[in-house]
């Protein structure tokens, strides 16, 4: 046999593992992309490096944490890793306790220049406050609860919506159809960064999109048989601090719509969007 065939294969330069777990990260959304997504990304973004130089795969969720998509990265060169998520700074994870994530970039090939020798930028470089959050996206999603999408015409409609902090909490009866976008004066504008709710007495519950980092679908059934719908919000440092609860429609037809509209939604942009 030749020294060729026998030389064992060089080792990548970089090496890229992403949780593609169901029940873990693979499930969560960040800008519009699930971990199928981030992974394909990648994988693009390496077709076009040398031959070995950088290795993508996948693994089962290995840290317990719902910060997903997420993926590891590791330098072979140096020793060194870096951790990607929807999120940046230190979080609390289940099996490594306290970690530093950094934000998945927009462009997927950003990640292999940062970590390849002739191109690596320093570990703390990584660690930057997060890009201003998707408003577009998060109001996409906001149109859709509002006017239905595909194939069903009917919004998510009847609600209440609950707005709190660790002070205090406000319930507010409210509809989704009455949705509406406006500037910073109030000036209805749809490309406006706030959202604006009537509720059923003709007052106003406003959101500020940019402060929006998350947004949760939450199907469950309750302990007497009913069924529940809730759209939880949460702001940069993951606490939920806007809540909207499907109550029943006075149009009792609706709410078979309702609940499909609720289930296509999560099938479009998944149980967990992160912005």
């Amino acid at each position: 046999m030749s020294e060729t065939g026998t030389r064992p294969a060089e080792r990548p330069d970089v090496n890229i593992v992403v949780c593609a777990d169901e029940y873990g990260c693979g499930r969560w959304y960040h800008r519009g992309r699930n971990a199928d997504a981030v992974l394909s990304g990648l994988r693009e973004a390496v077709a076009g490096v040398s031959d070995g130089r950088v290795q993508v795969t996948t693994a089962g969720c290995i840290l317990g944490c719902t910060y997903g998509p997420r993926f590891d990265v590791a330098r072979r060169w140096s020793g060194e890793k870096a951790l990607y998520g929807s999120i940046a700074g230190a979080a609390t994870v289940t099996r490594r306790g306290r970690v530093s994530f950094a934000p998945i970039p927009d462009d997927l090939g950003r990640v292999i220049e940062d970590h390849l020798p002739e191109s690596a930028a320093p570990l703390s470089a990584l660690h930057t406050p997060m890009r201003p959050a998707d408003v577009d996206l998060l109001r996409r999603v906001l149109l859709d609860c509002s006017a239905g999408t595909g194939d069903i015409s009917i919004g998510l409609g009847e609600a209440v919506v609950m707005v709190h902090n660790a002070a205090a909490t406000v319930s507010i009866p409210a509809t989704l159809d009455e949705l509406q976008f406006v500037d910073g004066s109030g000036n209805p504008d749809p490309d406006g960064g706030i959202a604006v709710l009537t509720t059923d007495g003709d007052g106003r519950v406003a959101l500020q999109l940019s402060l929006i980092r998350r947004l949760e679908f939450i199907h469950r059934n309750l302990g007497n048989g009913m069924p529940s719908y809730a759209v939880w919000m949460g702001d940069d440092q993951l606490e939920t601090v806007y809540r909207i609860y499907l109550r029943r429609s006075e149009n009792a037809a609706n709410n078979p719509l309702r609940h499909q509209l609720f289930l296509a939604l999560i099938e479009k942009y998944g149980s967990t969007v992160t912005f």
